[in-house]
């Protein structure tokens, strides 16, 4: 895994590390009102968190896709240098061997 990736799940998992802390938080004061009445004053930081949450989830699956997309492309032009390679092994193998002619049998009755 590259850098890049590292630092992106790094921001990933720190922002549904606050969620569950966020969760947890508001579970453990439910019984106070006016928490929950100042969150809700709040809700839109409520909306761009979950829309930043949303952004990061297509970020990973379109980075994703792309690299697999990537790695297909990779495989496949491996697999015909593979193919290059046994067909030059094979043309040397054949250039070692005599050539043989085939002629016909001489007891063969011509018509």
């Amino acid at each position: 895994m590259n850098q890049r990736r590292r630092i992106f799940f790094a921001i990933f998992g720190g922002y549904h590390l606050i969620i569950l802390f966020f969760t947890f938080y508001i579970g453990s004061k439910n019984i106070d009102f006016g928490v929950l009445a100042n969150l809700y004053a709040k809700i839109s930081m409520l909306k761009y968190g979950a829309l930043l949450g949303v952004v990061l989830f297509l970020a990973d699956f379109i980075w994703t896709w792309i690299e697999t997309k990537n790695a297909e492309k990779a495989e496949e032009a491996l697999r015909l240098e593979n193919n290059a390679l046994k067909a030059k092994v094979y043309d040397f193998q054949q250039a070692g061997k005599p050539v043989v002619k085939e002629t016909p049998p001489s007891d063969s009755k011509s018509l």
